[in-house]
C-alpha cells in the first residue's frame, strides 16, 4: 500500500518539573479532540524523499468524524484521496487510475499517525515521550518515539498551539530517512459535515486492488 504519509510526534528537553507541566498539555489536547463531534482542517504537506533529496510539496484538508471516519484529500501536484469509515478504507490515487482496499484494522497497523492527528490515541500509552524547547510564541514542541517497532513512523516532531490546545504541525521520520511534514493552516471543530464525504464514488475506469481480507 502507499501510505498516504500523515504522522505525528513530538521533541525533548529532560526537566522533571517542566516535564510535569508538559503532560498536562497533552492530556489538555487529547481531551480537547475528544470533547469534538468532528473537525475539519486544511493543511500545507512537505514530503522529502531522502534517496533522490527532492521536496514535493501540496495542499489539501481533512474531515473527521469520531470513531474512525476520516476524508483526506490532497491536491496537485500528487492527488490523493483516503477514505475510512466504520467498514473500510480506501486510497485512492486519481492521477494513476488505481485505488487501494483494506480492512479497517489497517489504521492500528501502519496509520497510527492518523489516530494521533485525529485525538484517538492515548499519547503516553504509545509513545516515549520528550519535551523540545520552542522558540515560537505561544508553540510546545514534543519529540514521540513509538513504544512499538514502526518502519513508517521511526520518530515523530509535534508542535501544540499552547492556547487552543490544538496540534499546529507534525514532522514524521520514517526509517529510511524520508521526512512528512503537515501543517494546519486553519481548523474548524462542531462543524457542518456530510456523512457522504465518507463514501467513496470510483470512475469506471479505475483499477481497484482489493486488501480487504488480507
Amino acid at each position: 500500500m502507499k501510505k498516504f504519509l500523515l504522522i505525528l510526534f513530538i521533541n525533548l528537553i529532560f526537566v522533571c518539573s517542566a516535564y510535569a507541566n508538559d503532560d498536562l498539555l497533552l492530556k489538555e489536547v487529547e481531551n480537547n479532540y475528544k470533547k469534538m463531534d468532528n473537525f475539519k482542517a486544511e493543511f500545507k504537506q512537505e514530503l522529502f524523499h531522502r534517496e533522490s533529496n527532492t521536496t514535493q510539496k501540496r495542499t489539501g484538508f481533512i474531515e473527521f468524524m469520531p470513531p474512525t471516519f476520516i476524508h483526506w484529500e490532497t491536491k496537485a501536484p500528487n492527488r490523493e484521496l483516503i477514505i475510512c469509515n466504520s467498514k473500510e478504507v480506501w486510497n485512492y490515487l486519481p492521477d494513476e487510475e488505481l485505488a487501494y482496499r483494506y480492512h479497517t484494522k489497517v489504521l492500528d497497523e501502519s496509520h497510527a499517525v492518523l489516530s494521533v492527528i485525529t485525538g484517538q490515541a492515548r499519547i503516553k500509552d504509545t509513545f516515549e515521550i520528550e519535551p523540545l524547547e520552542s522558540k515560537e510564541k505561544n508553540i510546545q514542541k514534543f519529540t514521540l518515539y513509538p513504544l512499538e517497532s514502526n518502519p513508517q513512523m521511526v520518530e515523530v516532531t509535534l508542535s501544540i498551539e499552547t492556547k487552543t490546545k490544538l496540534i499546529k504541525k507534525v514532522k514524521v521520520l520514517d526509517f529510511f530517512g524520508n521526512l512528512n511534514t503537515i501543517e494546519f493552516t486553519s481548523f474548524s471543530k462542531n462543524t457542518s459535515i456530510d456523512k457522504k464525504d465518507f463514501q467513496i464514488n470510483l470512475p469506471k475506469n479505475v483499477e481497484i486492488e482489493d486488501h480487504y481480507k488480507k
